[in-house]
């Protein structure tokens, strides 16, 4: 199928904004904008052969550029936080930009959300897809190196939407790629995600204190907090905190050249579900806590997105490896070449 295009609006800087439409031939569409790589809409029938817009986000550029929690952006350089805002490679200091809680969060004040992509339609096995890229100059954030970067989507025939990324630079940086989706299977104006059920294939996660600083720890899952080894419907659990709904999941076989699942998502009410398969070693499970923390955040068609109204699932490194090798890989080295594939697939029961 071919993808349509068209404006999307205009940046101050008199660049102009596209829109991106997908699809398949069974009715599946997303629409992606090269402002921030943004998915603006997915949409993906229940049950019934219903067709529901399943993600969070706004309605024109203008709202995306008046700020928004990261709906379904880019995320990068590094996607998380690095602690403290600091690294040292090879003796070098680099101090970034301190942008939550004195850490550096989602690559600081101007990440890959922020910027517009350099787009452009490709043919690859037989299936249209969107390219963007863009390099990251030496120093923006304060990241050492220039870093090239492509993302490509894809609408497959499967239902399947996938992304990959790939990414070399001149000098070794962290590096931690993301997309930052918020998903309701309901429908993004559909209220709570509290229906849902969730199963993520991980034994440990992540420790983090009270600023969600990662502190280079690996603790096993507790069984009903924040164990989802067995699919748990998140209005069963006794709480939801930064403990099991804003953490990172170690994936068991690490780094892998095919994608592996990673999480299954079930709406209980609309029959949607969503599998996720990457060749990423974790995932963050975030369902949207901070949500409306600074005030109403109004969505698509003037909808509210209260807390827990949204659920992401970010697969991705460990985002403090630069400070805790032992814990992930999201460094790229100078002349080496970053790879990482995410599917999202689609179906029901």
């Amino acid at each position: 199928m071919s993808i349509d295009t068209q404006p999307f609006g205009k940046l101050p800087s008199g660049e102009t904004v596209h829109l991106f439409t997908l699809r398949n031939q069974k009715g599946l569409s997303a629409t992606i904008t090269n402002y921030g790589g943004i998915i603006v809409s997915l949409n993906v029938p229940d049950r019934d052969g219903n067709y529901a817009d399943v993600i969070l986000g706004k309605d024109t550029l203008e709202a995306y550029l008046a700020g928004h929690p990261h709906f379904a952006c880019i995320t990068g350089r590094v996607a998380g936080r690095i602690a403290e805002a600091r690294f040292e490679i090879d003796g070098q200091p680099y101090r970034l930009v301190a942008n939550n809680n004195g850490n550096c969060l989602h690559g600081g004040l101007r990440g890959f959300d922020k910027i517009l992509w350099q787009a452009c339609i490709v043919q690859q096995d037989g299936v249209e897809k969107l390219r963007l890229s863009t390099t990251d100059p030496d120093g923006s954030n304060g990241f050492p190196g220039n870093v090239d970067v492509t993302v490509t989507y894809a609408l497959l025939e499967d239902n399947t939407l996938e992304i990959t990324y790939l990414a070399s630079s001149d000098k070794t940086t962290p590096l931690n790629l993301t997309n930052h989706a918020y998903i309701n299977l309901g429908g993004h104006d559909s209220g709570d995600v509290l229906q849902h059920s969730v199963q993520i294939f991980s034994d440990s996660v992540a420790t983090v204190d009270q600023n969600a600083t990662l502190l280079g720890r690996r603790d096993a899952v507790v069984s009903g907090y924040n164990d989802f080894r067995q699919p748990i419907v998140l209005k069963d659990l006794d709480t939801l905190d930064a403990g099991n709904a804003d953490i990172h999941y170690f994936l068991p076989d690490g780094i892998t050249t095919n994608p592996k699942p990673a999480a299954t998502v079930i709406d209980t009410q609309s029959g949607r579900k969503l599998e996720v398969f990457t060749t990423e070693p974790g995932v963050q499970f975030y369902a949207g806590l901070a949500l409306s923390e600074g005030g109403p955040e109004v969505g698509k068609g003037g909808a509210i997105y209260p807390p827990v109204h949204g659920l992401c699932l970010e697969t991705q490194d460990y985002a403090n490896s630069i400070n805790h090798p032992d814990m992930g890989n999201a460094v790229l080295k100078a002349g080496d070449t970053y790879t990482s594939t995410t599917l999202f697939k689609f179906s029901t029961e």
